[in-house]
């Protein structure tokens, strides 16, 4: 089984891919390692960091691509099954419904954080270094709308979403059930 964690940056998917690291033993892969290795090999394609709406779009192929390599690697016949989990701001609603269109092993969470405030945000180290007072509050607003937007995508297509707004370590524990109740 494939494990699929998506939502704006800062709003907790690192945090619970090691989760399921840590706890279960599943290995896994952060998108941000593929957006920058295509960025240096495969510049043409558009795919680079930032906050940039394509980003997740002109990613979704390789993204795919990706995930069908890892289904090969994995042996479902195991009791439990092997499992890997993939995560970013580039696994998206389209994403995971496009990885189950083509019978790939995966399931998904997504998760958002409507009112990030831009305390949460300077709590990340390195993150926005040398930033304004106005650079955060912009960043934070913006993962605001991403989140509501997400949200939104989520429930057309009937995928799980959490907000951490509500409570950080009870939303992450909600995800994380979530997503081992899939299996």
């Amino acid at each position: 089984m494939i494990f699929l964690i998506g939502g704006p940056p800062r709003v907790g998917k690192s945090t619970l891919a090691w989760m399921l690291l840590e706890r279960d033993g599943i290995p896994g892969c952060p998108t941000d390692a593929l957006v920058s290795m295509l960025g240096q090999v495969a510049p043409q394609h558009g795919v680079r960091h930032g906050m940039h709406l394509d980003k997740a779009e002109l990613a979704q192929p390789f993204v795919l691509a990706f995930l069908e390599a890892i289904a090969e690697g994995l042996d479902q016949e195991t009791d439990p099954p092997d499992c890997y989990v993939l995560e970013g701001d580039v696994v998206t609603p389209a994403v995971a419904g496009s990885a189950t269109a083509r019978g790939l092993p995966v399931t998904a969470v997504f998760l958002g954080n409507t009112t990030i405030t831009v305390e949460a945000l300077r709590t990340a180290p390195h993150w926005l270094d040398g930033a304004d007072d106005s650079t955060y509050r912009e960043v934070a607003s913006w993962i605001g709308e991403q989140s509501v937007m997400l949200r939104d995508a989520c429930a057309a297509a009937a995928l799980p979403y959490v907000d951490l707004s509500k409570g950080f370590e009870s939303g992450l524990e909600d995800a994380y059930t979530t997503l081992l109740s899939q299996v």
